[in-house]
């Protein structure tokens, strides 16, 4: 009887958050762009109401699913919300951001942002593209840096050009570029850029990847990634331990 109990609070659960989904796809149309749009929205919107529940200092994570994918409980000793989202470009990214509601300043927000830019369906045929990255990138960072007492964004996460399948779907030749266009409008704002990722991005690290575009996590990488982001968001904290 406890078992049915739970099965059916379960699905009252779920049936209310169909609900609250339906009701922002309504708003937006069905389909397409509007529907990714409005998952987005819900997304800010549940995001919105953790924040409201975490007590002190926080830190926020914005970004697309290679940031979503990393168990980050804590950073600099605050605990963490992941507001990253699966799928995400920087212009989504501009988005999200904009309907987050911050209870107050985070200490820190990380930015991991590209992955989604460097498809192929969005540099093929887009002479523009690489500039428009760089006109997103700019407005990303002005918006988000009055907005923390510290902004820290990441070079574009490993792309194994050599595994099979994946330039045909990604542009990697045009990672590097794409994060340096991240540094140089993220120093503009005054924000701080890091390469969180630079201990994959070796044959051995490239090979752990599932798919030659997701990084390889597990609690080593993990680690090593929350080291190079601290020493960015907090360089006199103690170092993180192994």
């Amino acid at each position: 009887m406890q078992k049915r109990a739970m099965i059916g609070a379960g699905l009252a659960a779920a049936v209310l958050a169909a609900g609250a989904t339906a009701f922002l796809v309504s708003r937006h149309g069905a389909g397409g762009g509007q529907g990714v749009a409005a998952f987005r929205e819900a997304r800010a919107f549940a995001v919105s109401g953790l924040l409201k529940q975490v007590e002190g200092p926080y830190a926020l994570l914005l970004g697309d699913s290679q940031i979503e994918r990393l168990y980050l409980p804590s950073l600099c000793g605050h605990p963490v919300v992941n507001a990253a989202i699966a799928g995400t470009r920087i212009s989504g990214l501009r988005a999200v951001a904009g309907w987050i509601a911050l209870p107050r300043p985070p200490e820190t927000i990380v930015v991991t942002i590209g992955t989604n830019d460097l498809t192929l369906r969005q540099r093929t045929g887009h002479s523009d593209a690489t500039e428009r990255f760089r006109a997103e990138a700019r407005a990303l960072f002005a918006e988000l840096a009055p907005r923390a007492r510290r902004v820290v964004a990441t070079a574009v996460p490993p792309i194994d050009a050599g595994r099979p399948g994946v330039t045909k779907f990604y542009d990697a030749a045009a990672a590097a570029a794409y994060s340096a266009i991240l540094s140089e409008e993220c120093v503009r704002a005054g924000c701080r850029f890091v390469d969180a990722f630079a201990d994959l991005r070796d044959p051995a690290g490239l090979s752990r990847s599932p798919d030659g575009v997701h990084l390889g996590l597990d609690m080593a990488a993990r680690d090593a990634i929350a080291a190079r982001l601290e020493a960015a968001a907090c360089p006199a904290a103690p170092a993180r331990s192994p």
